[in-house]
């Protein structure tokens, strides 16, 4: 039986592998409340990488190596604001094993939250990873400056139609938006 390995370049850091984490921000317009609009600090994400050591696909699925977590900071927040967080794949199959589509790997929240209450965060529920942006979690902003917290934990569902290869990664794009 030969092992394989999936590499899902999912967080931000510094190698190649990792994800271009991109955050929208920037200033926005005048809600019809005249209610003050938050700021958006950088998106974190650690670890760099999550692999899947896939060695038996009897198995169906295999756990990531270990669960992701994005950490962010609205400044000047209002509870009367919504945050979502967002996740999508850069391409339709791991590079270098074509035959491995995105959809084989389900993304589902671990938990969401921000610190310092009066801001919300839930989960959405699990979903199989596209290269469509997919909701993973939201809520309702806290007023002034409040962390944000979410983690996700991946699965790979291993098939015997998977062709092996020693590494196959793939980049995803995470965006919180805070209107």
């Amino acid at each position: 039986m030969r092992s394989r390995t999936w590499i899902l370049a999912a967080l931000v850091g510094g190698t190649e592998l990792a994800c271009v984490g991109t955050l929208h921000a920037g200033r926005f317009g005048p809600s019809r409340f005249e209610l003050a609009m938050g700021t958006l600090s950088a998106l974190s994400a650690t670890p760099g990488t999550i692999s899947f050591q896939a060695a038996n696909p009897d198995l169906g699925m295999v756990s990531g190596s270990s669960p992701g977590s994005l950490t962010w900071m609205v400044l000047s927040g209002s509870h009367s604001q919504n945050w979502t967080l967002s996740v999508q794949a850069a391409s339709s199959a791991f590079t270098g094993c074509e035959t491995v589509p995105v959809s084989a790997v389900r993304v589902s929240c671990g938990a969401a939250t921000v610190s310092g209450g009066g801001g919300t965060g839930a989960c959405n529920t699990a979903f199989p990873l596209s290269t469509t942006a997919q909701q993973i979690a939201g809520g309702a902003e806290g007023d002034g400056t409040k962390n944000y917290s979410v983690s996700i934990n991946f699965t790979l569902a291993e098939s015997w139609r998977y062709v092996p290869n020693s590494s196959c990664p793939i980049t995803l794009t995470y965006t919180v938006n805070a209107p």
